[in-house]
């Protein structure tokens, strides 16, 4: 009955707000590498020395309000990258929003990739068939709080998964309430499905994971470093382990929904990241949108107007850029 309510609340609520132009948005394409392509939603792609990386792209985007779900095929191929190259797609949480496009991007668009996420994604995914290859990262999971010697914050080199010129981690991360400290799908699988869900509900959250991933050289060193996160959370989560090779952050991926529903999100993690470059992701509302003309989440659209007014000011070098489009990284240091 609960969340009965808070659907009937939320179309009552209206349409997404329009952008009002002062957001630092950016539409480029055509960019040089390294870039990164902003893909909608909390999907991104990076390729790097002929190898390509994707965070979990969404492009079905069902009408609102989702009750029953399933993949568009129609705008997966109209807006998916061919990317024959793509090695590794790195999953933040089983909800539809982001794992529902998953199993035909990986068969069509990305052959060769090898999913990594938790759980809860694993077992969603056997679902599909054919099923996806898929790695479950929380058994190597850089956990938030720890004790005594063994403590992988401070000795988490072993925590690292490396394919080809790219290398990553799994952090546990928290996903951030939807509405009214309320978090609308919850839950996590402990066996396999038989297919995939269709009820919106049966997308279970699972575990959070943030990324820590690095681009490396050809002698195996880290030109670049990037984190990313597909949901607000609370301090600590999401945070990095303590590592010892003195590499900063070079771009941040953080999330504008429901940062409203959290304490001191993003701030804490930027003070800890320090990021060259700070790119926003997961802004635009996602409910049977179309990605060339973008509008700001539904309920959310001031409090995304004024976040990204502060940390514009803190970070000169923030970028939310509209779907389909590109991100020059910064020179390497």
């Amino acid at each position: 009955m609960r969340i009965v309510v808070l659907v009937v609340l939320l179309c009552l609520a209206g349409c997404a707000k329009d952008l009002t132009g002062t957001e630092p948005t950016a539409r480029e394409v055509g960019l040089a590498e390294p870039k990164i392509t902003y893909l909608g939603v909390g999907g991104w792609l990076l390729h790097w020395k002929g190898e390509a990386l994707l965070f979990a792209p969404s492009f079905s985007n069902p009408a609102f309000p989702p009750v029953f779900v399933s993949a568009d095929q129609q705008r997966i191929d109209q807006y998916m990258p061919h990317v024959p190259d793509a090695t590794v797609l790195l999953i933040g949480h089983a909800h539809y929003d982001h794992l529902l496009d998953v199993p035909l991007i990986m068969q069509k668009h990305a052959p060769k990739a090898v999913a990594y996420g938790s759980a809860t994604a694993g077992h969603i995914l056997a679902g599909a068939r054919p099923r996806p290859r898929f790695v479950d990262m929380e058994p190597k999971m850089v956990p938030v709080m720890c004790g005594g010697r063994a403590c992988p914050q401070l000795n988490p080199d072993d925590k690292w998964e490396r394919v080809g010129h790219i290398r990553f981690m799994a952090i546990e991360s928290q996903h951030a309430p939807h509405i009214a400290g309320i978090d609308l799908l919850p839950g996590s699988y402990d066996g396999d499905l038989n297919s995939l869900p269709s009820y919106v509900r049966a997308w279970r959250e699972g575990t959070t994971l943030a990324w820590l991933v690095d681009l490396l050289d050809d002698q195996g060193e880290p030109v670049y470093r990037i984190h990313y996160q597909d949901s607000a959370s609370n301090p600590p989560y999401g945070f990095p382990p303590i590592l010892q090779d003195g590499k900063g952050v070079d771009a941040a991926i953080i999330c504008a929904a429901s940062t409203d529903q959290v304490a001191q999100y993003p701030d804490a993690l930027l003070k800890v990241l320090k990021p060259r470059l700070l790119l926003i992701g997961h802004w635009e509302d996602f409910f049977g949108n179309d990605p060339h003309t973008p509008q700001l989440i539904r309920l959310q659209g001031q409090q995304q107007v004024e976040l990204v007014d502060r940390l514009r000011k803190a970070y000169p070098n923030t970028v939310m850029p509209y779907p389909l489009t590109e991100v020059a990284l910064p020179s390497p240091e």
